[in-house]
């Protein structure tokens, strides 16, 4: 199994979801986080309530799938064309973990899912 990490702006949402679909893509996460701007845009300045601040950060979404070692490298290629993320990491899973909330198996052949993090902590 294949870990596909993908960083995109929250307005191609959409346009993910129909690349997901059109791939057959069912179970995938996503997740809100914060990037630091580039260097270039870093020092613009914002007015807020009549004060300035600089805006350091700035809203994406991060993606994460698990597919199959053969299909990690066309599916990566179609989402790149199709929906142009900022970034995208493949990772390799040594070994995958599902888990119930009594039970954690760990199995190499197993398909990954989602943990919840107080599982995770835990084992």
């Amino acid at each position: 199994m294949k870990r596909i990490e993908l960083v995109i702006d929250p307005n191609t949402l959409d346009r993910f979801r129909a690349a997901a679909k059109d791939l057959d893509l069912s179970d995938f996460e996503v997740t809100e986080v914060r990037r630091t701007l580039p260097a270039s845009i870093r020092e613009r300045q914002r007015l807020y309530r009549g004060r300035e601040f600089v805006l350091d950060l700035v809203e994406r979404l991060k993606i994460d799938l698990m597919v199959a070692d053969d299909a990690a490298m066309q599916i990566a290629r179609e989402l790149v064309e199709t929906v142009r993320p900022e970034s995208m990491a493949i990772l390799k899973l040594e070994r995958a973990f599902v888990g119930t909330s009594q039970t954690v198996f760990c199995s190499p052949r197993i398909a990954a899912v989602s943990a919840s993090p107080a599982m995770a902590a835990t084992h």
